[in-house]
Formats: structure tokens, C-alpha cells, sequence
């Protein structure tokens, strides 16, 4: 099993089964209809005394960095058969991008038949302000309350339950935020200002082995100049994973490098204290 770090990651791409029937839904449940996105679990559960601040008023308009609108609703949906509870209504939350007057469903959370006769459900938590946005890192926080809902006689085996997730893998304001599926790829959406430049002409991508301290003039060339074509804000771009596996007890680490008008960035690093980007002269010419 190869051992990966993705430097300047915000979601490591998992494949997670789906919650047991009877128990709450989680970040299993989500449908993705758009690359690169995942949910990571914020607050398992939010404790009465927080008055839904912390899960249900997490205020901020969700507008994505490459300049589109994210959207959220709730709507009734009907629990399908051959659930025991069929009919009984409950509500489907949508996550939807608005680019250039189109909107384009991009997650799901659907409620299931759960045991004895339940429906597992979520809504969103609050009237209003139950979403915002960090452009940052590209998350989107969602303020959830999962339910069981009983019918004809069912029993629940969980209480209502207030929650905090995040979809991540949206446009970020500046970082290459990597996300790894082993032995497959890895990708990642173009950022507004990638490493804090007005723009990218292209993009270096390398791997090297995981030392103390990691030595980036060993790096190896992974996918050189991509795309092809200048991209564009918010644009996903994935690389073929082609490396070895390592050794047992050893690992690997990608880094993505941005170049615009010439110049070289690839992140920050931290010393005594203060932050300040990675010397670029460090890394190797990228060779396919």
C-alpha cells in the first residue's frame, strides 16, 4: 500500500461505504456529481447549549473563488418503495453551483429507509444562514440536524442530532489544494490566485521520497507544463499516478509548482516563526 503526503492538502479522496440503515446519515451519504469534491465531518455532534450557533448559523453568502454562486435547498422528497414507511416525507438537500445563468446540481444527501420501520432524514439547521463559505480553503459549511422519523409504529434507535460538515474540494482564493486517490491520481481545482500570483501558464507537478527535512532538490518530475492549454480558474485537473510503490515503512510526497510570466512558486514553508514561500531555485527543471 503505498504511503502518500500531499503537500498543501485540503481533502485526501477517500471511498467510504455508506452509513448503516438506522443509524444517522453522515459524510458516507453524499453524492458528488462534480470531481473533486468530498465532505469531511466538522462536529460529529453540537452539544443544546450552543443554540445552534456553531451547526446552525454559520453565516457568510457561499460564492465559490472562480466567481460562481453556490446555492443550497431543501426540498420535500418522497421516501421511495419498497420502504415500509413509503410516502412519508422527507427532505433531499441539494448543493448547487450558478455560473453564467446555469445551474448544475453538484451534491446530494438523500433520506433512506432506515430500520423498523424509519426514515434516517436530515434537514438544514435554521431558517436562514445555515451555510457559508471559507474562500480560502474552499469549504463549504453546512449546519445539519439528522433525524429518525417514525411511522406506523416504528422505533428509533437515535435522537436528532445537530451537525457540522464541510464539502471541500471547491476554488480556493490561493493554495494548490491536492487531493490523492491511491493508486489511481491526483487532482486538483485551479485556485484564483495560485500561490498568490495574478494567474498560472502552467503547472508543474513532482514526487520524491518522505525524508527529515524533505529535500525538494530530489524531486522527481510526475507531469511537466499541464494543461496543455492555459487554464482557468476553477478548472479540476487531474495527473496519472505513476509512482512506484515504496518500500514498507517508507512513503512519498507530491507538490504541484505554479508558473506565470516566468515566474516560480510551490508553496510556504515556516522558519523560526516566520512564513515566507519556498525557494524555487530548489526545485528541479520539470523533464517529461
Amino acid at each position: 500500500m503505498k504511503h502518500a503526503v500531499i503537500l498543501l492538502v485540503a481533502a485526501q479522496a477517500s471511498l467510504a461505504l455508506a452509513s448503516e440503515p438506522g443509524q444517522p446519515l453522515d459524510c458516507s451519504d453524499w453524492v458528488f456529481l462534480e470531481p473533486g469534491l468530498s465532505c469531511r465531518m466538522v462536529i460529529p455532534e453540537c452539544a443544546q447549549d450552543y443554540n445552534g450557533y456553531i451547526c446552525g448559523n454559520v453565516a457568510g453568502r457561499p460564492a465559490d473563488a472562480d466567481g460562481s454562486i453556490l446555492s443550497i435547498r431543501m426540498r420535500s422528497f418522497p421516501t421511495p418503495t419498497p420502504c415500509p414507511t413509503a410516502g412519508t416525507i422527507g427532505h433531499q438537500i441539494e448543493v448547487s453551483r450558478m455560473r453564467d445563468d446555469t445551474r448544475s446540481v453538484i451534491a446530494v444527501l438523500t433520506p433512506r429507509c432506515g430500520s423498523s420501520n424509519t426514515v434516517d432524514n436530515a434537514r438544514l439547521a435554521g431558517d436562514s444562514a445555515h451555510a457559508g463559505f471559507d474562500p480560502n480553503y474552499g469549504r463549504l459549511f453546512l449546519g445539519l440536524v439528522l433525524s429518525c422519523d417514525p411511522s406506523s409504529g416504528g422505533q428509533c434507535t437515535y435522537t436528532s442530532i445537530n451537525q457540522l460538515v464541510a464539502i471541500e474540494g471547491f476554488t480556493t482564493t490561493f493554495e494548490i489544494l491536492q487531493s490523492y486517490v491511491p493508486e489511481a491520481s491526483l487532482g486538483f481545482r485551479v485556485p484564483y490566485m495560485p500561490e498568490g500570483m495574478a494567474g498560472a501558464d502552467h503547472f508543474d507537478t513532482y514526487w520524491g521520497a518522505l525524508t527529515k527535512p524533505i529535500n525538494f532538490t530530489q524531486a522527481h518530475s510526475l507531469q511537466c507544463a499541464h494543461p496543455t492549454a492555459a487554464p482557468h480558474v476553477g478548472d479540476y485537473l487531474t495527473i496519472a499516478d505513476t509512482v512506484p510503490t515504496p518500500a514498507p515503512g517508507q512513503g512519498v510526497y507530491y507538490v504541484t509548482a505554479a508558473t506565470y510570466q516566468g515566474a516560480t512558486r510551490y508553496g510556504r514553508k515556516t522558519a523560526a516563526g516566520q512564513l515566507s514561500g519556498r525557494d524555487p531555485a530548489l526545485l528541479p527543471a520539470c523533464i517529461p
